[in-house]
């Protein structure tokens, strides 16, 4: 295995809180994934590996948002709509309009908005879940993808990968009140748990640390080649973040900001998630048209699955 570091077992012991690594039973029932070249949305048995439904969506669509009780799943597609599934049924229930190449999705705490990076109109678009509808339109700076909300939602940061900087919403106003310059191309971007942080992974080979408070940098932490995707583990004790140019995911301590692994995955690794008992992390691979599934306590992928052409979205129930 090609590793930054020989990692002990004890140690992704301790990382997953699980007790054994026998104990391969997912807490999470399915995994929603979009796929950019094939323009549909793959339901997939997160307990026993298998596609259940294929939907078609949108063109090109991305990100993906899951309401907290799992009922309804939202989609972005590039070509300028949000596509709306009901996730009892596995049906298309409504298309959104918003703006010019939604990227990336997130959903306020009380999950009354929805907010959309809109890539190519450098905007945000809210919306309003009740009505189905964008309410509001906001000018963030160019090339907005990635997007998450602070956990008490007064805050929402949106990375601009063209813009080299990250744009801070103030939610009560919906307008921007800050932009924090970053590294060169800023990607994923996630809020910590505790809100105290914003990690952005930044092009070619950081992780900028954001301190919410001041809205200053922190520090950055070096990692592999394109650093992509990113997300915590559910305590907020580790970070996980996709290299896109080295086929790996580094394992980053949240507490003393070392890197302490490196796992290979598929080719091109775009985007992770971690499954809610912090067991399993699944990585989107876009070159191998792939999903791996890493069983933490071992840090091995223990199972690869074809989920269809260039996958970008992910989203656990």
């Amino acid at each position: 295995m090609n590793r930054a570091k020989t990692v002990p077992l004890l140690f992704f012991l301790a990382l997953s809180g699980c007790a054994t690594v026998e104990n391969r039973g997912a807490a999470e029932r399915y995994l929603y994934v979009t796929n950019e070249g094939s323009n549909n949305l793959v339901v997939i048995d997160a307990q026993r590996y298998r596609t259940l439904k294929t939907l078609p969506v949108g063109a090109m669509p991305g990100g993906v948002a899951l309401t907290r009780d799992g009922s309804r799943l939202y989609v972005a597609n590039f070509t300028n709509t949000v596509t709306v599934v009901d996730t009892a049924s596995d049906r298309v229930v409504d298309t959104i309009e918003v703006g010019n190449g939604a990227t990336g999705l997130a959903l306020s705490p009380d999950e009354r908005f929805l907010y959309v990076t809109n890539r190519s109109s450098h905007t945000v678009s809210v919306v309003d879940r009740a009505q189905g509808r964008t309410v509001q339109t906001i000018p963030v700076g160019l090339g907005p993808n990635w997007i998450d909300v602070a956990p008490d939602g007064r805050f929402v940061y949106v990375s601009n990968g063209s813009s080299s900087e990250v744009a801070v919403i103030e939610t009560g106003t919906h307008s921007v009140v800050e932009k924090i310059k970053v590294g060169e191309m800023p990607t994923g971007i996630r809020v910590a748990p505790d809100g105290r942080t914003v990690w952005v992974a930044d092009y070619p080979r950081g992780v900028t640390i954001i301190d919410t408070a001041s809205r200053t940098i922190e520090r950055t932490i070096t990692v592999k080649s394109f650093p992509a995707g990113l997300t915590f583990s559910p305590d907020g004790k580790f970070v996980y973040v996709t290299n896109v140019s080295t086929d790996n995911l580094s394992v980053i301590d949240a507490g003393t900001y070392q890197v302490i692994g490196d796992i290979p995955v598929g080719k091109t690794p775009i985007e992770v998630k971690v499954g809610r008992d912090g067991r399993y992390a699944y990585v989107l691979n876009e070159g191998s048209s792939d999903l791996s599934v890493i069983d933490l306590p071992s840090g091995r992928v223990v199972k690869t699955l074809k989920v269809g052409t260039r996958p970008s979205g992910l989203a656990v129930q």
